[in-house]
């Protein structure tokens, strides 16, 4: 019920999520505004880049203020520091991430990229479903990754895979190689939703082997696989055929 609720919660914040607040900055977030010497050496472009993100826009607007803030802080002789940053707010300044710092952060979370068309509720809805979808997916594997590497001989790895000791003992090491490809698998997930609607070919991909290794691991080993890896994956692979 709980996690009805907060669906629910979730939708009906997307509905309402379409008044920009004030701009406020906090000038480089966690990262420093200047030098030790010059205390605000580089405070203006983050600055300027935080009138970027608190508008929010396209992911191609998103790109295009990031590389403005590394030109920026390149310009005041700074590069090292420059190329620092850039790799900061690409990672870290998604919309996706909850943070007061994402892109598009003057809006309620979540808001998302926004397309050279304006997107429905429902569209909204959909894609908000579709990724969070494809994170618990990525959340599966990650899982996946631990039981293998780290529990496949512990009680925990035995119950869940209904595994003898002696067995376990011994097939330990193979399932340490599986485990650490499920968490290849989890990574790239993980990477298409970063990079927004540019990351959709990537997820294509990474949830294309998710498919097939389920199909096998059902045919091969137990019918349970496909129904647990499988079929999230070709859901999301329909939602994303449809977006």
């Amino acid at each position: 019920m709980k996690a009805l609720l907060l669906i629910i919660s979730l939708f009906t914040s997307i509905v309402h999520a379409g008044e920009i607040s004030p701009f406020t900055s906090d000038g480089c977030s966690s990262f420093p505004d200047g030098t030790i010497d010059q205390g605000e050496l580089w405070l203006a472009c983050c600055t300027d880049h935080d009138k970027a993100y608190w508008q929010g826009g396209s992911y191609q607007q998103r790109l295009d203020a990031d590389i403005k803030l590394k030109h920026c802080v390149s310009a005041v002789g700074e590069p090292v520091i420059a190329e620092l940053m850039l790799s900061g707010v690409r990672v870290g300044g998604s919309p996706y991430w909850p943070t007061q710092f994402r892109w598009g952060y003057g809006y309620s979370y979540p808001h998302g990229y926004t397309q050279t068309q304006s997107l429905s509720n429902m569209e909204l809805i959909m894609i908000i479903f579709t990724s969070s979808l494809i994170a618990i997916i990525a959340l599966l594997h990650g899982y996946f990754l631990v039981l293998e590497m780290f529990f496949w001989d512990k009680p925990l790895g035995r119950k869940t895979f209904k595994l003898t000791v002696n067995y376990a003992k011994a097939s330990k090491t193979l399932a340490a190689n599986q485990g650490l490809y499920n968490g290849f698998l989890a990574a790239g997930l993980v990477w298409g939703l970063l990079l927004g609607n540019a990351g959709t070919a990537i997820l294509l991909f990474f949830l294309s082997c998710i498919v097939i290794a389920g199909i096998f691991g059902g045919i091969t080993v137990n019918k349970r696989i496909f129904f647990i890896q499988a079929v999230p994956a070709i859901i999301s692979l329909s939602l994303l055929a449809l977006a």
